[in-house]
């Protein structure tokens, strides 16, 4: 089991850290700053998302499993009833090369390319409005009640507020892409409720790596737009504070600030023969997405 380590961040606030027990595989590791602000490093895995006797799962045993980014975890204030996990500030030392995207808009069953150079380790900050007009004929024409991440078809699935988001790690035709998306459905009572997904089905060509769809519900309060933290990183390896090695394959996404996240692993075949790129893409039948987004590209193995 992981056990919960305190840090103490900027001022008064106070941060928590996951760090492994003795137990866990690996070791855990603490490393403090010249301000005395402790980062913990757990030492326990994610899932390798590959089968049993693949090279691919043998690759990962060999390699001793893939720590997640350490995450600071705060009692989420506006909602009450929820604890936010989000990437420690350590990480944002890794940014370089901005890119700015304002206010683009996504019409129904549109993808659009977005040009940040490399691709390869990116940080990616999005926010997106839906058109209120759809929002409103939504109440008029009833209910989404059926809705799930893990049983609809994922980014595929057509529905009148969604899905919308972002394709990562996506090869230049979309041939694999790994959609990271939001969509909106309607309960019984007439109240939206949201949904936070990641969509792997279609993220590689190989056939021996499960092609899951994860996600769940995160709450949204209202006047709030939907926004989203997405990360592409391989491993994470902090041999000193200021030195994080990060590469391409676990996608890591937060969304409304960290009340949901995703951690998983693709495994595309193509990014070696082709540049990685990026999209927006909006597959609502009815609401049109404004969208904006910060993208940095990643320094990998560098000091800081």
């Amino acid at each position: 089991m992981a056990t919960p380590s305190r840090c103490v961040g900027d001022g008064d606030a106070v941060a928590m850290v996951a760090t492994a027990s003795p137990s866990a595989s690996g070791r855990r590791r603490r490393l403090e700053n010249s301000s005395g602000r402790r980062v913990a490093q757990t030492g326990a895995t994610m899932g390798a998302g590959v089968r049993r006797g693949s090279g691919r799962a043998r690759a990962w045993a060999v390699g001793g499993g893939r720590p997640a980014i350490p995450r600071t975890i705060l009692f989420d204030m506006k909602t009450g009833s929820n604890l936010l996990q989000w990437p420690v500030k350590e990480v944002e030392r890794l940014r370089q090369n901005r890119t700015v995207f304002d206010n683009l808009e996504i019409t129904p069953g549109s993808v659009v390319p977005l040009d940040v150079g490399s691709t390869s380790q990116l940080d990616i900050v999005a926010e997106f409005k839906v058109d209120e007009k759809a929002l409103k004929q939504m109440n008029v024409n009833g209910s989404d009640t059926t809705y799930s991440c893990q049983k609809s078809g994922g980014a595929a699935e057509r529905g009148a507020l969604g899905p919308f988001g972002l394709l990562v790690l996506a090869s230049k035709h979309l041939i694999e892409q790994t959609p990271i998306f939001f969509y909106i459905s309607k309960d019984t009572k007439g109240n939206f409720k949201t949904f936070f997904c990641a969509d792997h089905s279609r993220s590689s060509q190989a056939n021996d790596v499960d092609k899951e769809i994860y996600g769940s519900t995160v709450p949204v309060l209202k006047d709030e737009s939907l926004s989203m933290r997405i990360g592409e990183f391989e491993s994470v390896k902090m041999d000193k504070l200021q030195q994080i090695l990060v590469d391409r394959s676990i996608v890591e996404s937060f969304a409304q600030g960290g009340r949901t996240c995703i951690t998983s692993r693709a495994y595309p075949t193509r990014v070696a023969c082709e540049d990685v790129k990026i999209f927006l893409f909006n597959n609502a039948t009815d609401a049109t997405i404004t969208a904006s987004l910060q993208i940095w590209q990643m320094s990998s193995a560098s000091r800081q």
